[in-house]
Parts: C-alpha cells; sequence; structure tokens
C-alpha cells in the first residue's frame, strides 16, 4: 500500500485521506507495544503502525511516513536501539514531526545526547500517564482537552504534568541570551525589587567558589527535604546549576543520569530541564572521548562566570546561599 503525504495535513491512504493526528509505536516487548498502543488512543491520536526495533529500522530506512513517533527502549541493550534512536531523530528533524522517547535510567548516559535535541522529547521511566500527558501535547491538544482523555486517570495529575511543562516554556522563553558582563539576563518580567538593587557584576573581582562550599550547600538543599516535602521547594535549575559549578571546580565530568539525581525531581521533569537549560546556551553537551554515543552535561563558560560573580556578590553582601 503506498503512503503520501497529502494537502489537507493528514496521510493518503490509498484513496482517502485520513486525519491527524497519527502516531508510530515501536517497542521491544509485546506488553509494552500494548501500553503505548493505548496512551496513543487516550491522547487522542491514531495508531498509524506498530512496530519492533527490527520493523522501525527498515520502515525509517525506506523511507515511509511515521507520524509522531513514540519509541520505547527501556532495553537500552539490544543491539538496534541506538540505530534506530538516531534514524528516528533524523527522521523526525527532517520530516517536522515530533518523537518521544521512553527509557530506563540506565540508558540515559548512553542515548541522551539524542534526547536534548529540540523535537524530541525524553520520558524517564513514565507512568501511564505521563505518556499520555506527552503525547497530547505533542498533538498540540489544548489543555481542557488533556483534561478529559480518561476518566480512570488523576486529572490533577496530568494537569500538573501540562501546567509544568508550560510553566518552563514560559520561563525559559523570557531569557534573553546571556553575556559574559551579565550573567543571566531576564527580559519581561512582570515583578520588579522596589528599593534594592545589588552591586553591578563588573564592579566584582571574579573568583570561584571553593568546590567543599558548594557541596555543603547541596547537602544543606537535601537536609531541608528530610523536613519538608520536597516537591514544596523543588528548583531542578537552581540544584543543578550547584552540581555542575562543584563538578567544574573539581574538574569532574558529570554524566546526565548523575545530573537528573543532583535535580531532585522525577528524572522526566530534570530531563525537561536539562534540554530547555542547553538550549538556552546555558549548559554544554561535551562528548565522552571513550564513548562517542555517550555526552556529559557542563556549564558554558558564561554561566560558571554569572555562578562566581553570584557568590562574590552574596558574600560581600554577607548572605547565606541555599
Amino acid at each position: 500500500m503506498n503512503y503520501t503525504t497529502s494537502n489537507e495535513g493528514g496521510w493518503r491512504v490509498g484513496g482517502a485521506v485520513e486525519a491527524l493526528p497519527f502516531v508510530s509505536v515501536v517497542g521491544q516487548r509485546p506488553a509494552t507495544m500494548a501500553l503505548l498502543e493505548q496512551a496513543a488512543e487516550q491522547s487522542g491520536g491514531r495508531v498509524f503502525r506498530s512496530m519492533s526495533l527490527d520493523e522501525a529500522r527498515q520502515h525509517l530506512d525506506d523511507g515511509r511516513p511515521t507520524g509522531l513517533m513514540m519509541i520505547d527502549i527501556s532495553d537500552g541493550d539490544a543491539p538496534l536501539v541506538p540505530v534506530v534512536v538516531n534514524a528516528a531523530t533524523r527522521h523526525a528533524a527532517r520530516e517536522r514531526h515530533g518523537l518521544i522517547i521512553s527509557s530506563s535510567v540506565e540508558c540515559l548516559d548512553a542515548l541522551a545526547g539524542e534526547g536534548l535535541e529540540p523535537h524530541v522529547t525524553w520520558l524517564c521511566q513514565p507512568a501511564f500517564e505521563d505518556r499520555v500527558a506527552a503525547l497530547s501535547l505533542g498533538f498540540g491538544i489544548e489543555r481542557s482537552t488533556l483534561m478529559d482523555v480518561s476518566s480512570d486517570m488523576d486529572p490533577q495529575r496530568l494537569r500538573r504534568l501540562a501546567d509544568e511543562v508550560s510553566r518552563i516554556a514560559r520561563t525559559l522563553a523570557s531569557l534573553s541570551g546571556p553575556r559574559p558582563s551579565e550573567g543571566f539576563a531576564v527580559a519581561n518580567v512582570a515583578d520588579h525589587a522596589l528599593s534594592f538593587h545589588a552591586e553591578q557584576a563588573d564592579l566584582i573581582d571574579v573568583k570561584m567558589p571553593e568546590a567543599d562550599d558548594l557541596r555543603r550547600i547541596i547537602r544543606l538543599r537535601r537536609l531541608r527535604d528530610s523536613f519538608f516535602d520536597p516537591a514544596l521547594f523543588a528548583d531542578p535549575a537552581w540544584d543543578m546549576l550547584l552540581d555542575l559549578m562543584a563538578a567544574r571546580i573539581e574538574r569532574a565530568q558529570v554524566a546526565v543520569s548523575s545530573l537528573c539525581i543532583a535535580a531532585a525531581v522525577p528524572p522526566t521533569t530534570a530531563l525537561r530541564w536539562i534540554k530547555t537549560m542547553t538550549d538556552h546556551g546555558i549548559f554544554e553537551r561535551c562528548a565522552d572521548p571513550d564513548d562517542g554515543r555517550r555526552i556529559f552535561i557542563r556549564l558554558a563558560d558564561h554561566a560558571a562566570t554569572a555562578m562566581a560573580r553570584y557568590f562574590a556578590a552574596a558574600k560581600r553582601a554577607g548572605g547565606a546561599i541555599i
């Protein structure tokens, strides 16, 4: 059967035009495949193809259409995993389709480089609701529709998932490109300080803080979680900045999985922050010289300078950093 795209925005199968959104699911186990198909249907989509890794490789090699793709690679040791993920990433970028990859924590370091591409959504050990939310957001479904995907699911959790994605997008979209002399510039912020103004960043001598001081701050932040619900103080961006700054001073490499742990939030949320911070030039990816597929995350030079200036300013002001 021939598959071509139509001017009406759908796939032309034979002579008929089918309405979007279509989703192709790829998995390694029958139970996982069934779960992916169910998530596609619950999200308001339509399963276009359901494929094994080998079938997906052939399908992509043939250049056939897929619609939005959802691939589960929980078993990251399968030889075809990197082949299919790389092919799917290229295909999604070329065809301007979304790509959702779900995996175990163990797969992150070897394959998360693909997950940081702008058109890829990476889910780590996701719940069923996480899959539905990712698909729905990928389809561009309105949030009100997302709330009605299933009466069996907790609507509050789905609302939080959608709200979190929207909040991150709004927050980081407001970040102007940081310049080395200004640190992190934030544009269009509604609330401003009424009277207090910190010292200008360019008047502060840049001196790197001690790694031990940074690690102490991180320990204190985790100690706080022992007395209060960690969700009350979730601040993954700052937790990751602290961890990467300490690693920079220690000249240590930070793997994606390690940075997710440092973020102190669910891995999927941490990955979303890593991706957006990378997109805005605050984090940088660097390849492992011993394994081309593995990547590390590090602070960009201007971000490290901004952190150093912040610590110097806080010290001069006599403030406690946590």
